[in-house]
């Protein structure tokens, strides 16, 4: 696996987000075809049939949020290591009141 920048990560990371929304979306709602059949007395019955292996898509959602906490975890650890250039913090500015 290639090193990022810490700017690639976040994108890669907005990129993650977005792909876990839509799997989530198709795990929770899409993921099945409906079929209603009426009856002659009104009565109906809906059959639904799964579109895709519900393990598989399951499996691949765990693995793309894993894959965000892991990207998370490894981009607050630099920040945390990274100091900003050309700026010195002074309290002062704060202004005191007396």
């Amino acid at each position: 696996m290639a090193q990022i920048t810490i700017n690639e990560g976040l994108a890669w990371l907005k990129t993650l987000k977005k792909r876990h929304e839509e799997l989530l979306a198709l795990r929770n709602d899409n993921a099945h075809r409906e079929r209603r059949f009426y009856g002659a007395s009104a009565d109906k019955e809906i059959v639904k049939e799964p579109v895709y292996d519900v393990k598989v898509l399951d499996r691949l959602v765990t693995r793309v949020a894993r894959e965000i906490r892991l990207l998370e975890q490894a981009l607050k650890a630099t920040d945390a290591r990274t100091t900003v250039d050309a700026y010195d913090q002074d309290d002062a500015v704060l202004g005191e009141l007396t």
